[in-house]
């Protein structure tokens, strides 16, 4: 299981960034989105000529990763960002960019990056709302 906290999303990403981006990806913010529909986001914003900055990689902070699954899902993440960053896909989509991609890094590599993530292999966190913690009173 990945323990999620800032200090290893700067690892993790200093990992991928090495191995599969050529170390060129310049260290984004990161957050943690509580999300349980959302495994993970990048933004960033542009000037008028296009150049970055805002960037942003948010990874969901409501599973328990596997090493493999949180690896995926932050190179997906990180393929969006490495697009961008090239210029080769300023709208930071699912387009055929980042499929020739995904598909290049998943056979080069065996990862599993697909445009989409079906939750059911993901192994949910608790919510500690009270309406979860009085169904263990009733």
């Amino acid at each position: 299981m990945v323990i999620l906290d800032k200090f290893n999303l700067m690892a993790y990403f200093t990992r991928y960034n090495n191995d599969y981006f050529g170390g060129i990806l310049p260290y984004p913010e990161f957050k943690f989105k509580k999300s349980y529909r959302t495994f993970g986001y990048f933004s960033c914003r542009y000037t008028p000529d296009y150049e970055m900055y805002d960037c942003l990689l948010e990874i969901s902070d409501r599973y328990n990763y596997t090493e493999k699954q949180f690896r995926d899902i932050m190179v997906h993440e990180m393929i969006h960002y490495y697009l961008a960053y090239t210029k080769a896909d300023l709208a930071i989509e699912h387009g055929k960019q980042f499929k020739n991609m995904a598909n290049y890094l998943n056979s080069m590599f065996g990862l599993n990056i697909t445009p989409y993530i079906n939750d059911k292999e993901y192994i949910k966190k608790p919510s500690f709302s009270l309406g979860y913690l009085a169904s263990f009173l009733i």
